[in-house]
């Protein structure tokens, strides 16, 4: 853009707006064509060569994501996996944007996207070995607030403290971070007691003990495609691998919902 004598640079930003707005729908329906075109050269080589973009958060990339990638490298040696790690937010703009292929989201997701459920996960409290709590079968819920708190908490995303406040919970906040071993460090130490779902814990390689919170909280973990482009042949495999991995390893997967369609459906 060439700036003319006498313009200023709020005009600039101004249009540079007006532009990008306009430029924006052409962006995206290029991208999407360019997965069209990407899942057409898959069908050609079939699952001997190839490369697909994963969107995960950190429970997900840690407890599941090796197992997944070692049968699908196992079975397809000659694919190539790229990994975005992020929270639930960046995963979904990373889905919308075509950044990714695929992605590991909590349910309920954006519209545009087509999703497999594959596990329920609950909420568990974390506590000291010593702790008082740690005596009974559960955490009450109610306890919670009267304990020093150590939240995992990121911008955009506040679930476990909007989890406990529909319980009436308010929390004693000593730390905040997001990061779930820095959390389960620092109950080691005996800092204070948290909230964090049970998938993380597996296996408990830390000093602290798990208990079931008495008012059951759970999130749904699915993986998710874009709507808007067919999968491509590598695409479909891999959600095939992530929802055998996730029924072997679940005796209790909740059955598919409209917005949770078995892996046939994303298979079409």
């Amino acid at each position: 853009m060439v700036r003319r004598p006498g313009q200023r640079d709020v005009q600039l930003a101004r249009m540079a707006q007006i532009h990008g707005a306009l430029l924006l729908p052409h962006a995206r329906a290029l991208c999407t064509e360019y997965a069209r075109l990407s899942a057409e050269v898959d069908a050609l080589n079939g699952l001997q060569s190839g490369h697909i973009r994963i969107g995960t958060f950190s429970s997900v990339a840690t407890h599941w994501l090796p197992y997944i990638l070692r049968a699908c490298s196992h079975n397809y040696p000659g694919i190539d996996y790229e990994l975005l790690l992020g929270d639930y937010c960046e995963v979904e703009d990373w889905l919308t944007s075509g950044r990714v292929d695929c992605g590991f989201v909590r349910l309920p997701t954006r519209p545009e996207f087509t999703t497999i459920l594959l596990q329920r996960d609950d909420l568990a409290a974390v506590l000291p070995a010593d702790h008082p709590l740690a005596a009974g079968d559960t955490c009450p819920v109610q306890a919670l607030g009267a304990e020093p708190f150590i939240l995992l908490d990121k911008a955009g995303n506040h679930e476990v403290a909007e989890a406990l406040a529909r319980y009436g919970v308010t929390l004693d906040v000593r730390f905040t971070t997001w990061d779930d071993y820095a959390i389960m460090a620092m109950v080691e130490c005996g800092l204070g007691i948290s909230v964090v779902h049970d998938l993380i814990l597996h296996p408990n390689r830390h000093g602290i003990i798990k208990k079931p919170l008495d008012e059951p909280y759970y999130r749904d973990i699915a993986i998710a495609t874009s709507a808007a482009a067919q999968p491509s042949t590598i695409t479909r495999m891999f959600c095939e691998h992530a929802l055998e991995w996730a029924r072997d390893t679940s005796s209790a997967i909740a059955p598919a919902t409209a917005e949770a369609p078995e892996y046939a459906e994303l298979a079409k």
